[in-house]
C-alpha cells in the first residue's frame, strides 16, 4: 500500500483577493493601493515552489515577468484564478498563472507595490 506524504505548507500565509470595482470614469484599472482597495477571497497557508526553467519560459511567451511561485492547498469551492491577488506581508502581487492539480495549485506571481497603509491620507 502506497504511503501518502502530506506536503507541508508552511513558508508564510497569502490572502487571495479580488480588486474592488473603482468607480473610475472609462472604467479603467486604477490598481489597489491599500487593502481597502481589496476584497478577501480566503487566507491560506502556502509553500514556495522552485521556479524551473520551463515556468520562466511560460512567462517570457505569455507577457509576464515571474516574481515568485507558491502553492497552495486547493480551496474547495473558492475560484483562485488570474483577475485574483495575493497579498503576502504588505507586498501586493498579481497572479498570472495558475496551474491545478488535484490538492493543489501553484500560483505564479508578479509583484506589482507595496500596499500603504489604509488610514493614511492620500493628499
Amino acid at each position: 500500500m502506497a504511503k501518502t506524504v502530506n506536503k507541508a505548507y508552511n513558508d508564510g500565509v497569502c490572502m487571495i483577493c479580488r480588486e474592488i470595482a473603482d468607480a473610475s470614469s472609462f472604467s479603467a484599472r486604477v490598481g489597489a493601493k491599500t487593502m481597502d482597495d481589496l476584497e478577501e477571497i480566503c487566507t491560506m497557508a502556502f509553500a514556495e515552489s522552485s521556479m524551473r526553467m520551463e515556468d520562466s519560459e511560460v512567462a517570457n511567451q505569455k507577457g509576464y515577468k515571474l516574481d515568485r511561485k507558491i502553492s497552495i492547498r486547493k480551496p474547495g469551492n473558492i475560484r483562485v484564478d488570474t483577475e485574483c491577488s495575493a497579498v503576502i506581508g504588505r507586498m501586493l502581487y498579481h497572479i498570472s498563472n495558475t496551474d491545478t492539480t488535484k490538492t493543489e495549485i501553484y500560483l505564479s506571481l508578479t509583484e506589482v507595490r507595496e500596499l500603504e497603509d489604509s488610514d493614511a491620507e492620500s493628499d
